[in-house]
């Protein structure tokens, strides 16, 4: 069945048109007479999608120099399950596939076929102290901002180092947080999940408020605070092993807005956030002994910034902000932990941005400097410097062609410079037809272990060696794309190409027996090439009053261009496919599906099978203030370990979600 994902879409529209409809029966012409007058108040509050990632100036998504996903607020606050993070608001994506982490079952995700430590994630354009390719088996870059406090989630696909530096080679994803108008505003949620096997675990509950508004002329606060506990999974296998991980985690933030006047705005805020990951296992040592392996996380960020307008036409912004964060694991019957590790950035930026006739100009910089604190450091610790300025013009060449060419120049205290520019063109011919395309370079600069030629990582079964003379990992990317929307329907998609050099990786320098062990040193070092090549393909359609079908189809494929096999860890096919449905009384239905396409596993060829999940969920605005939801994900109870031992992380078995929020 899994081999035909469009079939699965045509049955989940079937079948939620017709709950739909038994539901609607009950008062006919009550229903469709509420239907009509909401969806015209719909039609009336309609507004474009608007990004502020893609330029650093808010654009409108649909024509915005890049390819652009937003999922806002009203989305995001569909989701309901108490362990949502960052990936789970944003995994229906366009170009989002997962990726594994091999631990308490862990996964990432990645865009566009990249690695999942090519994308570069920020909190109101800000960088956030990135953890996946530092602490091994991390996931932790997407816990910083709970749901509640989130505005929108930006999602850029394809390199924009010409504007955030490093990582940006596969896209950036920009959360923007919640800020209140010119009243009080807030929200109080609850929500809890059980598994359909409960006796394995999965059960938890989440609580989040968030509260903000004007305190005096000029001055406004929000705070923000979330609790939350969701159980382990055990292997069924054996429950000596969790199969996925445990979460407990408090977060809380306080910021303040001061307008001075119309033209100038401060603004200064902290956060904090604990979270303990733990789940079982067994020691890897002749005893085999059985124990609770804890990862303690602590993430804290905290910024200033200025905004001032000068003129009509000159905009500009300075920040100063930092973020760490903080791992360290505990292990109980004697089992020895893993040492800890601390990853902290200073950064300062800040750019002005004005108009010279046809043309909006942008120059800026940044100064950042990155630390990690880790044992197996010279002297327990390392740092870097990075500095940077960039350029860009955005221009029309006719009244409906608009060009945006953009340059950065970095500068790392180690390796020297790197330069990433990129050029982009958006052609709108008519208002329903948009076409636009660009090429664009982008780097990844090697992490402080990677670089440091003092590194020597020497806790588990092996032995990892720091490189000094090691390289950035760079790219070029081409993409060209046409979106077209006529009444109730919408086409678009995108293709593009990337290639890839100096890919990081480990090779062997030594192997030592050590009785029945052999302990193998690796030193990273820059030793790959590759080629992604892929497209984006979009479908929405109103086909009737009330019901809205959303499809996004991403093909991929990928080249190792030293050994000319498909890279590891890339499904062919993934789609999402989703039915939605608003009907009478504030009541709206939501069916899904979601298809995986087969995928290569290891360079001698093996695969690993598709798997297609279903999820369904029904909502209700009560009121102005009261709303609640309940969900089942996983409806078809599909286990990965199932199909295949070797997927590296894990799917929640079908999982029951209720949310109740509370809106004043």
């Amino acid at each position: 069945m899994s081999r035909h994902p469009l079939s699965f879409s045509v049955l989940a529209a079937a079948s939620l048109l017709v709950c739909a409809g038994a539901a609607q029966s009950q008062d006919l012409h009550a229903g469709h007479a509420h239907v009509q007058k909401q969806k015209k108040n719909q039609e009336q509050a309609v507004l474009p999608q608007v990004t502020v990632t893609a330029t650093r100036s808010e654009e409108d998504a649909r024509t915005a120099p890049a390819s652009v996903t937003v999922f806002d607020r009203q989305t995001l606050q569909q989701s309901s399950r108490p362990d949502e993070d960052l990936l789970t608001l944003i995994e229906d994506a366009p170009g989002l596939t997962l990726s594994a982490r091999q631990v308490g079952g862990r996964k990432t995700f990645t865009l566009r076929g990249m690695n999942d430590s090519h994308t570069l994630v920020l909190m109101d354009g800000r960088r956030i102290a990135a953890s996946d390719d530092v602490v091994g088996h991390s996931d932790y870059q997407y816990g910083w901002v709970p749901a509640s406090a989130i505005e929108r989630v930006e999602v850029i696909r394809g390199p924009l180092s010409a504007l955030y530096g490093s990582e940006a080679l596969g896209g950036v994803v920009n959360i923007i947080t919640r800020w209140p108008t010119d009243k009080w505003e807030g929200s109080v949620s609850l929500s809890g999940q059980r598994a359909s096997s409960a006796k394995w675990g999965g059960t938890g509950g989440k609580t989040a408020v968030y509260a903000g508004g004007p305190v005096a002329q000029g001055l406004a606060l929000r705070v923000n605070a979330e609790r939350s506990h969701v159980n382990p999974v055990a292997l069924r296998e054996d429950r000596r092993y969790s199969e996925i991980e445990g979460r407990r985690s408090t977060s809380g933030s306080l910021s303040a807005r001061y307008a001075l006047n119309a033209r100038h705005t401060f603004e200064a805020g902290i956060q904090h956030g604990s979270e303990d990951r733990f789940y079982d296992d067994v020691a890897r040592s002749a005893r085999a002994t059985p124990y609770q392996n804890t990862y303690k996380v602590n993430r804290d960020h905290g910024y200033g910034q200025w905004n001032g307008v000068f003129g009509n036409d000159v905009k500009t912004q300075l920040r100063a902000y930092r973020s760490a964060i903080g791992v360290s694991t505990h292990r109980t019957n004697g089992v020895a932990p893993t040492r800890p590790q601390d990853m902290r950035d200073v950064v300062g930026d800040g750019f002005v941005q004005w108009r010279m006739g046809g043309h909006r100009l942008t120059a800026g910089g940044e100064w950042r400097r990155e630390k990690l604190i880790n044992a197996g450091l010279t002297g327990g610790k390392d740092s870097a410097t990075h500095k940077a300025l960039f350029a860009q013009d955005e221009f029309a060449f006719a009244s409906h062609l608009i060009a945006t060419l953009g340059v950065r120049v970095d500068h790392h205290q180690i390796f020297g410079n790197h330069v990433s520019p990129r050029a982009y063109l958006v052609w709108e011919p008519s208002e329903n037809l948009v076409i636009k395309g660009g090429v664009g370079g982008a780097f990844k600069a090697p992490t402080l272990k990677q670089i440091s030629p003092n590194y020597v990582g020497a806790e588990g079964p092996h032995t990892f060696l720091g490189n000094a003379r090691i390289k950035p990992e760079s790219s070029t990317s081409f993409e060209v794309g046409a979106d077209y929307t006529t009444g109730p329907l919408s086409l678009r998609g995108t293709l593009f190409h990337t290639r890839v050099k100096d890919l990081i990786y480990f090779r062997e320098v030594n192997r030592q027996r050590m009785g029945r062990l052999v302990r193998v040193t690796y030193q990273y070092d820059n030793v790959n090439r590759a080629t992604v090549r892929g497209a984006e393909l979009g479908l929405s359609w109103a086909f009737a009053p009330g019901f809205k079908w959303n499809n996004d189809l991403t093909l991929l494929r990928t080249k190792d261009s030293n050994s000319g096999v498909e890279l590891t860890g890339r499904p062919r096919q993934v789609l999402h496919s989703q039915l939605q449905w608003q009907g009478a009384w504030g009541l709206s239905a939501r069916l899904g599906l979601d298809y995986t396409g087969r995928q290569r596993i290891s360079q001698s060829g093996g695969r690993l099978p598709a798997y297609t999940l279903f999820n369904l969920s029904v909502g209700q605005q009560v009121n102005k203030m009261l709303s609640w939801r309940v969900g089942v994900d996983n409806i078809g109870n599909v286990r990965l370990a199932d199909k295949s031992d070797n997927f590296g992380y894990a799917i929640r078995g079908r999982t029951l979600a209720v949310n109740v929020r509370a809106d004043f």
